[in-house]
């Protein structure tokens, strides 16, 4: 598989770097709006209809605008554990060299041009065996991120007795009786 140099990698690193940093402020800024916001509609709501439905808005877009900007950090993280691991700038469909211009303009893709296209117009056929072996890849690959952990095994199972009848009376059996109307 094919990599950016060391030097390379730490350039992209100290754009992230930057960009997270970034991120994180106006998180913060957009966290206090909200925070501001609803404080401020606690006070008043209620008091005017269309003032409300107006703040409510308000409200949704900057909890979307939050959601967001996590998802963006999330990103940003996820892109410096690549560059960690060495495996920055690589596509994830076609294993080859992302294009510089493009990751300094999405420093978080994971695809280039190419790989896009082609799962986008559906070129790409994996197979069972295609599938395997990237998995096999990241399992023990240059890119593994998270260690293995052994999970222990379950208790042994106690051996079941079976069940002792309960000394006592027998069920009764239901009488038939016979009907007299004929």
């Amino acid at each position: 598989m094919e990599r950016y140099s060391d030097e390379d990698l730490a350039i992209f690193g100290e754009r992230i770097k930057a960009d997270y940093k970034e991120a994180k402020n106006e998180l913060q800024i957009l966290q206090d709006q909200v925070k501001e916001l609803s404080e401020t509609m606690s006070q008043n709501f209620g008091a005017d209809m269309g003032e409300d439905s107006g703040s409510v808005s308000a409200m949704e877009l900057l909890n979307e605008q939050v959601l967001r900007k996590r998802d963006h950090i999330t990103a940003l993280q996820n892109a410096m554990l690549r560059i960690q691991n060495k495996v920055y700038g690589s596509c994830a469909v076609t294993g080859k060299l992302i294009d510089k211009e493009r990751l300094a303009a999405v420093p978080t893709t994971t695809k280039s041009l190419e790989g896009m296209r082609m799962q986008a117009s559906g070129e790409l056929d994996i197979t069972a065996a295609d599938v395997a072996r990237r998995a096999a890849e990241r399992r023990e690959g240059p890119n593994k991120i998270v260690s293995r952990v052994k999970i222990p095994p379950p208790p042994p199972k106690k051996p079941s007795k079976p069940k002792r009848k309960k000394p006592g009376r027998k069920p009764r059996r239901p009488v038939e009786e016979e009907d007299d109307i004929i």
